[in-house]
């Protein structure tokens, strides 16, 4: 942790969780696994959300007490009046996105003392004016790998903390036996994911086998027609949105070809808690979890070819594909739930 101060001290009274996104997508489930970790710790803990948004009725699921807003837009003036009146005078004001860092930074501004957390989850550069002075004004930006730390840093931001995203353990069954080498890839169908560069190494492979397109978004219809002109379309098989849970058991290689934009890849941790293979791409963020050869594999992102000889290596080596696995049990513990409800148990005390 940097700039932070002291990392001892009692727990903080409450804790209000702000997002404002109307998804739930892996920044909405790491807001839950916070909270439920807290609140099993005996804090009084709150999610707050726009009417209407999927985070809302997955907390209240979860016997989380909510705070529904009216407005989807940060700097609607209702949801100022309406956060601002709910917080009481000790509770942390904690944000998760970055129109939840704007509400909560105009929060602060006209309640002072509020304490004020925001979470800053993707490695994109803070833009000038207003997008870095939300963070600035808060008491401690945390970030989920120092590769956010030094971005969020070069926009003149002092008081930090590195918490990587965490997952829940005890979620993920074993990979199974008899998948055919089946290979996957879970995430938004963005362009920040990648999935152009897999589809285009999976063109260079012979014998490609059953492959899974875990998740939803508004580049279907494109990466459908490049599988087409590829030649793969017939090896892929669009799941839709499914829970990685369900999905990782049948899956003997996951590739995570981020293109950009990454910050803590959960799916990576996922994929260690079920044994499966990892082969990501090198973007910083990903290096921080993946030692190539070691717990994964790494290729030059961009290099749709250098990752088609990573995935053919996997399929020759089992042994290879055996101790990556081993290696990656064994990391992953230290990304379980409770290990981040503790280090963010330590950034509030030291507020």
């Amino acid at each position: 942790m940097s700039g932070a101060g002291p990392e001892t001290g009692a727990p903080a009274r409450g804790v209000t969780h702000l997002d404002l996104g109307c998804e739930f997508r892996g920044g909405q489930r790491q807001v839950l696994y916070l909270a439920g970790e807290q609140a099993r710790s005996g804090m009084r803990v709150r999610v707050a959300a726009p009417a209407g948004a999927p985070i809302l009725d997955e907390a209240s699921a979860r016997g989380l007490e909510t705070l529904s807003l009216p407005a989807r837009r940060d700097f609607d003036p209702r949801n100022l009046a309406r956060l601002a009146r709910a917080l009481a005078p000790e509770e942390i004001l904690h944000t998760h996105d970055a129109r939840a860092a704007s509400l909560g930074a105009l929060v602060r501004l006209v309640r002072p003392g509020v304490r004020l957390v925001h979470t800053r989850r993707v490695s994109y550069a803070l833009g000038r004016g207003w997008s870095s002075l939300k963070y600035r004004l808060a008491d401690l930006v945390a970030c989920v790998s120092r590769e956010v730390e030094d971005m969020v840093r070069t926009a003149g931001v002092t008081k930090t903390a590195v918490i990587p995203s965490a997952i829940v353990l005890e979620r993920y069954a074993p990979r199974r036996d008899g998948n055919g080498g089946r290979m996957g890839i879970i995430g938004a169908l963005s362009p920040q994911k990648g999935h152009r560069q897999f589809f285009e190494a999976l063109a260079l492979l012979d014998g490609l086998p059953e492959v899974w397109i875990v998740g939803a978004g508004a580049l279907e219809g494109e990466l459908k027609a490049l599988a087409a002109r590829l030649g793969i379309g017939g090896r892929l098989v669009w799941k839709g949105e499914v829970e990685s849970p369900l999905v990782l058991p049948m899956l003997d290689v996951l590739v995570v070809p981020s293109a950009h934009g990454e910050g803590s890849s959960g799916v990576v941790k996922e994929a260690w808690a079920a044994g499966v293979p990892v082969v990501c791409s090198d973007l910083r963020a990903n290096l921080e979890l993946v030692r190539d050869g070691e717990n994964g594999l790494a290729f030059p992102n961009g290099d749709a070819a250098a990752l088609a000889r990573q995935l053919e290596r996997l399929r020759r080596d089992p042994a290879l594909a055996g101790r990556l696995v081993a290696a990656g049990r064994v990391d992953v513990r230290g990304y379980d739930a409770p290990g981040m409800r503790e280090a963010y148990d330590r950034v509030y005390a030291a507020l």
